[in-house]
């Protein structure tokens, strides 16, 4: 999986080996086929679009992989909170099992049944409803059922969920990386052709670094910039004031951990993990990549161990692979104990530019269903 990632990666974002030239006609074909049909889903989707009673911002992207939509959903509700709004997040739910609109239970470890972005959410914001199902309409629905004191809805990998309409659209990219060669799906990275950012009403250009780095230089195309960074470490499936590693100062690396670590990870940017802890001075003895969302397995997770033992080295995750992570606690009583890095946002040029669009449409306040 490793070396298919990387592959992918070199053919998207940098130069591939000769060989991979073969490969580019079938793909240009299957990315054509792949632009036929979201054409024809896009206008389908439009046609039943429908509105909910209250605001609803939608944060996404146009390419695969991770662009930093998680962290600036929790940042967008910590800013609504301390705003005096009361908040509700909209998931998918990807990899859940059940596709009806459900509350998520913050308490619960169960990704299987509200999918683990969802949960991760709801455990960094216990102050906001967090609401699941393939209907992001019909689950903002029944979280108004259920809480009518909700004021705004924020939808969670929402750009192309066009069947539920919006205030405000943010698109979020990879201010290091770009668009990578430009291409649809499977040929290169988007989702969307790039044309699509012309229905986004504030794009932000997301960057990579170590804690209390600078945002990098401008990204041309962005109303607002920000840089994902390290908040800390903690013990797996132990609460952020327990962790003994937790609000780490970069002014001593050295003493950031306690030596080096492995990482392993299913998420959609197995590099922006590696770059962000490089960024941090911190030595990575090796990494094991699975594909995003993956269910971890017993198997998968004491192969990471037994390396990590052998090796005599930290297993280092995140805090989304986590939530799949915890049913296995009996394999690591033995030891090595796996450490989380929990990221958020810094924010860089532009942050009024999305405060205040933030701030606007909320000025419209509730509508008649």
């Amino acid at each position: 999986m490793k070396s298919m990632s990387r592959l992918l990666d070199r053919l998207w974002y940098g130069t591939p080996p000769a060989w991979m030239g073969i490969l580019k006609i079938p793909l240009a074909l299957a990315a054509g086929c792949y632009a036929a049909g979201q054409k024809i889903d896009r206008q389908l989707k439009l046609n039943r679009q429908k509105a909910l009673p209250r605001p609803v911002v939608s944060i996404g992207n146009v390419t695969v992989g991770g662009t930093g939509k998680t962290p600036m959903t929790i940042q967008l509700a910590e800013w609504l909170l301390d705003w005096g709004f009361h908040p509700c997040v909209l998931s998918r739910g990807y990899g859940a099992e059940s596709k009806a609109a459900r509350q998520v239970d913050k308490d619960s470890w169960d990704w299987r049944q509200f999918g683990d972005e969802p949960l991760l959410i709801a455990k960094t914001l216990p102050g906001a409803w967090v609401y699941a199902g393939a209907s992001r309409y019909e689950a903002g629905i029944l979280a108004l059922q259920e809480h009518p004191d909700i004021d705004v809805f924020l939808l969670d990998d929402g750009f192309q969920h066009r069947q539920l309409a919006r205030d405000l659209d943010l698109v979020l990219v990879d201010g290091d990386r770009g668009f990578g060669n430009k291409h649809l799906l499977p040929l290169g990275p988007l989702r969307e052709p790039l044309i699509a950012l012309g229905r986004a009403d504030r794009v932000g250009a997301i960057f990579r670094g170590s804690s209390g780095s600078e945002p990098p230089e401008s990204f041309p195309q962005a109303d607002f910039q920000a840089t994902l960074q390290p908040l800390g470490f903690r013990l797996i499936g132990e609460s952020s004031h327990k962790s003994p590693f937790r609000n780490f100062d970069t002014t001593t690396q050295e003493n950031l951990l306690p030596g080096p670590v492995h990482l392993f990870s299913a998420i959609g940017s197995p590099q922006g993990f590696r770059d962000t802890v490089s960024g941090l001075g911190i030595e990575i003895e090796g990494e094991t990549i699975f594909p995003d969302h993956h269910p971890f397995t017993e198997q998968d997770i004491s192969r990471v161990l037994d390396k990590c033992r052998k090796r005599k080295v930290i297993p280092l995750t995140t805090a989304k692979d986590e939530i799949r992570l915890v049913k296995y606690k009996s394999l690591w009583t033995q030891g090595p104990v796996p450490i989380i890095m929990e990221v958020g946002l810094k924010f860089g040029d532009g942050e009024h530019n999305l405060t205040n669009a933030l701030k606007k449409i909320l000025q419209g306040g509730r509508r008649d269903p």
